[in-house]
């Protein structure tokens, strides 16, 4: 009998609990959209390219179409940081909700490469996508890395 009312008890407890839980409806919170920006142009001065386990600073060039577009970091799309050819996309944000202003403009960041072994590298910048929504890879820049 004592198990009988602890569970009917337990029973209630759990009903009631249900009961007064409520679901917040917070719904009208900005949401944050992730996406590539097209890449306009890449620059390294040759001089400035440095041997292994340095960093060799890129100049990225990329598109923004409004105002509320933020740029978060460079992506490797596709391949690994060993690979002599690397896809590599500019990573940016755009927050929904936002009264934004479209403008289109050209904004710089220097990608910081550091190989780990030395040779030829190919580096391919996002550049949007085609006809058939595959992706277009049309800036590329080709360091040659040295030892020290």
């Amino acid at each position: 009998m004592k198990l009988m009312k602890r569970l009917s008890m337990f029973a209630l407890v759990g009903i009631l609990g249900l009961s007064t839980f409520s679901c917040l409806n917070n719904d009208d919170s900005d949401f944050v959209n992730y996406g590539f920006f097209t890449t306009e142009g890449v620059t390294v001065n040759q001089d400035s390219i440095k041997p292994i386990n340095e960093i060799t600073n890129i100049k990225v060039n990329y598109s923004k179409t409004n105002s509320c577009q933020e740029f978060i970091q460079f992506s490797l799309l596709k391949g690994n940081q060993d690979d002599s050819i690397q896809y590599i996309g500019v990573l940016g944000s755009q927050g929904s909700g936002q009264s934004c202003l479209p403008s289109t403009s050209i904004e710089s960041k220097n990608l910081k490469f550091k190989p780990k072994k030395a040779g030829k590298y190919t580096l391919k910048f996002w550049t949007g996508k085609d006809s058939e929504n595959k992706d277009t890879f049309n800036d590329s820049i080709v360091l040659d890395i040295k030892e020290k």
